[in-house]
C-alpha cells in the first residue's frame, strides 16, 4: 500500500475495461449488481449515477456509484472512473467518503465503485433548508472540517477541482456531526497526465478558478478558490459570479471583479469578508498558501462567536438550527458593539458605525447601537459647530490684523511725492502695425533727411498695410491710418540715372553687431534697425509698407547710405548681424532670407 497514488495497486485493470460496453442494461431498483442488491438512487451526476445498495456478505448498506452508459461509450472514461477509486482509497479522513471496492465493467455489468454510505442532506440542500443562506459563523463552522480533509488530500497531492455545495454531505452520527466531501471524479494527481482533452475545462463554472478556467496547471489554490465561493454563497445565498450560461460565467470570473460580501447582506462583518477576499484573489499565490492557514483563520473567527469546541456547535445547528441562531445573534451584537465603542474612542467614526451596522443586522432593536449612535451624532455635530466657530474666529482675526494696516499704507501714500513718468525717446524709424507682438529694439533716433535732388518718386498703391503717405512730424512717424484705396500721380521720373550699387558681401553671424564697413564718404543714419526673422517671417520695421508677414521684403522709400541688417530665429533670441547694404538715392530693393545649414543668408536683386 505504499505505492504512489492512482498508479493502479489496489485496483489492477481488466481487459474489459478498457473494451466498449457489452449489452449490458442500466441498474434498476431491486436488481443486483454484483453482490449488491439496489435498493432505491440517491443522485445522478454528470458522469454516475449513485444507488442504494445492500452487502448481504457484510451485513449493511453501502453506496454503489455506477457509471452511465453514455460515458462508458466514451475513450478514456472507464480509466478516469478507476482513477477516482485509486485516489480516493489512498485518503484516510472523517471528512473523506471511504472507498470499499472497485468493480471493472464486463460484458453483462458496468464499472461501479463501491463506497461508504453518508447518511444526511448535501450543504445544497442544508442551505435551501435555512432560507438561503447561513450566519456567517455557522458557515465557518461547517466548512472547518471540510477544510481540513481537503488539507489531507493537498497532502498527497491530490486537487479535488470540483469542491461545491452539492458534493459535500453533512451527517448526524451519535453525538456528533461529519461534514463530507464526495465525488472525485475529475480529481488531479500531481504527477500523473491528466485524462481530460488538453485545455479543456473540468468542474462546475460558477465554483471554477481562474487557471482553472483558463486550463493552465491546478494546485491547491483551485480547491481554495472553490472554498472562497462557497463561503460567499453560504453567508450571501449567490455566488460571486453569477451568469446565464456557463460562459457568462467563465468571463465574469476571469475579468475578476464582483461585490464584496458585506456589501450584499449586513450580516458580513470585516473578519468573514477579509477570509472570502483572501480566498477568491485572481493570482493563486495571493491566496492561502494551504488549505491549514485557511482551516485555522475559520476556527478563529468561529471561537471569536463563542462557538466552542467546533463539532459540538456544528451538531447544535444541525439539531435545531432555529434555536443556535437565536443562541448567537445576542453574543455577536455584543462583540461588535464593544467594537464599536473602542473605535469610537479612538476617534475612528467610519468604523464605529460599521460595528453599530453589523450589531443591528444581528439584533435590529440593540439599545445600545441607539445609545452610540446619538452620542456619535451629537459629537459629530458638536465637532461641526467647533469647525464653524473656528472659521469664523479666524477669519475676524485676519479681518483685524489686516485693516489697520491698510488703513495705514493708505494714509502713507498721501503723503508720498509722485513719481515722475519719463516718456520714451522716440525714433526717426518707421512703425510698423504688429498686432499683439512686443515691438522691437529701436536705434536712435537719426537727424532729418536733407533734400535730394531727386527725391523718391512717390507711387500709387493700394496696399492693404498703408494707403496714405507717411506723415512726419517732429522726428516721429505715425501710424497709418486704416486702408483707404487712392490714386497718387508720380512725379517725373529723375533726370539723372540711378547708379547701381555695388553687391555687398554677406559676413557670416556674430554674436555682437559689427561696425559699418568703412567708406570714403561717411554713411548716412540709419532710420532705424532692419530686422529680418526666418521662421517667423517679421522684419523689423516695414519698410515695404506691408504687414511684417513675409520672407520677401520689398523695401522702398528707404533714405540711401549704409543699412545693416539684423537676423535672428525668433523674435526673444539675440540678434545677428546678417549683413549691411548700400542704397543709392530712389533705390528700391528686393531682399529673400533663406536659411540654410543653420545660417541665413541674404539675397539682394533691384
Amino acid at each position: 500500500m505504499g505505492s504512489t497514488p492512482g498508479n493502479g495497486d489496489e485496483f489492477p485493470a481488466t481487459s474489459a475495461a478498457t473494451q466498449s460496453p457489452g449489452t449490458f442494461t442500466p441498474p434498476r431498483i431491486g436488481a443486483s449488481l454484483g453482490r449488491y442488491q439496489i435498493v432505491s438512487t440517491l443522485g445522478h451526476g454528470a458522469m454516475a449515477t449513485v444507488f442504494r445498495a445492500s452487502d448481504p456478505q457484510l451485513g449493511r448498506d453501502v453506496a454503489l456509484k455506477v457509471m452511465g452508459m453514455a460515458h462508458a461509450a466514451r475513450g478514456g472514461a472507464s480509466e478516469r472512473f478507476r482513477r477516482e477509486a485509486h485516489a480516493v482509497a489512498k485518503l484516510r479522513h472523517p471528512g473523506i467518503v471511504e472507498i470499499f471496492d472497485f468493480v471493472d465493467a464486463t460484458e453483462t455489468e458496468p464499472s461501479y465503485i463501491v463506497a461508504e454510505l453518508i447518511e444526511g442532506p448535501t450543504l445544497r440542500k442544508l442551505m435551501e433548508q435555512a432560507g438561503g443562506r447561513l450566519l456567517p459563523e455557522f458557515a465557518a463552522v461547517i466548512l472547518v472540517p471540510l477544510v481540513e480533509a481537503l488539507s489531507v488530500a493537498h497532502d498527497r497531492g491530490i486537487i479535488h477541482r470540483d469542491v461545491k455545495p452539492d458534493n459535500v454531505m453533512v451527517e448526524i452520527s451519535g453525538k456528533g456531526a461529519r461534514v463530507v466531501l464526495t465525488d472525485f471524479g475529475i480529481a488531479h494527481i500531481t504527477g500523473l497526465e491528466s485524462m481530460t482533452a488538453t485545455g479543456a475545462m473540468v468542474g462546475s463554472p460558477a465554483y471554477m478558478s481562474p487557471e482553472q478556467a483558463r486550463g493552465h496547471e491546478v494546485g491547491p489554490g483551485t480547491d481554495i478558490w472553490s472554498l472562497g465561493t462557497m463561503l460567499y454563497e453560504l453567508a450571501t445565498g449567490t455566488v460571486p459570479f453569477p451568469g446565464k450560461d456557463p460562459y457568462t460565467v467563465v468571463a465574469a470570473i476571469l475579468k475578476g471583479t464582483f461585490r464584496p460580501p458585506a456589501q450584499v447582506v449586513a450580516t458580513v462583518g470585516r473578519e468573514f469578508e477579509a477570509i472570502v477576499m483572501r480566498c477568491l484573489k485572481p493570482r493563486a499565490s495571493e491566496r492561502y498558501a494551504s488549505a491549514t492557514a485557511l482551516a485555522a483563520d475559520l476556527r478563529s473567527f468561529a471561537h471569536a462567536a463563542g462557538l466552542v469546541p467546533v463539532d459540538e456547535a456544528l451538531r447544535h445547528y444541525l439539531d435545531d438550527p432555529a434555536t443556535a441562531n437565536a443562541d448567537l445573534r445576542p453574543r455577536v451584537a455584543a462583540t461588535s458593539m464593544a467594537r464599536a465603542r473602542a473605535h469610537a474612542r479612538r476617534g475612528q467614526i467610519a468604523r464605529a458605525l460599521s460595528e453599530i451596522g453589523h450589531a443591528t443586522a444581528y439584533v435590529p432593536d440593540h439599545p445600545g447601537a441607539n445609545r452610540l449612535l446619538r452620542r456619535l451624532s451629537a459629537g459629530r455635530t458638536a465637532l461641526r459647530i467647533g469647525f464653524a466657530v473656528a472659521a469664523i474666529a479666524t477669519a475676524l482675526a485676519i479681518v483685524l490684523t489686516v485693516r489697520p494696516l491698510l488703513k495705514r499704507e493708505l494714509a502713507a501714500s498721501k503723503h508720498r511725492q509722485p513719481v515722475p513718468v519719463v516718456a520714451p525717446t522716440k525714433t526717426a524709424a518707421p512703425e510698423v502695425p504688429v498686432p499683439k507682438l512686443s515691438p522691437p529694439p529701436r536705434a536712435e533716433p537719426a537727424p532729418a533727411r536733407p533734400p535730394t535732388e531727386n527725391p523718391t518718386p512717390t507711387v500709387a498703391t493700394t496696399n492693404i498695410a498703408k494707403t496714405t503717405a507717411p506723415v512726419r512730424k517732429r522726428g516721429v512717424r505715425r501710424r497709418r491710418e486704416p486702408p483707404v484705396e487712392r490714386a497718387v500721380t508720380p512725379p517725373p521720373p529723375p533726370t539723372t540715372p540711378v547708379a547701381k550699387p555695388e553687391p555687398v558681401p554677406v559676413p557670416a553671424p556674430q554674436s555682437q553687431p559689427t561696425a559699418p564697413t568703412p567708406r570714403q564718404a561717411p554713411p548716412r543714419p540709419l532710420p532705424g534697425t532692419i530686422a529680418l526673422f526666418a521662421r517667423g517671417g517679421f522684419c523689423y520695421p516695414s519698410l515695404d509698407d506691408h504687414a511684417p508677414s513675409t520672407l520677401m521684403p520689398v523695401f522702398r522709400d528707404v533714405p540711401p547710405g549704409v543699412h545693416k541688417i539684423y537676423c535672428s530665429r525668433t523674435k526673444s533670441s539675440p540678434k545677428q548681424l546678417a549683413g549691411q547694404v548700400d542704397l543709392p538715392p530712389g533705390a528700391r530693393i528686393e531682399r529673400t532670407v533663406t536659411e540654410k545649414d543653420g545660417r541665413l543668408s541674404i539675397a539682394r536683386r533691384r
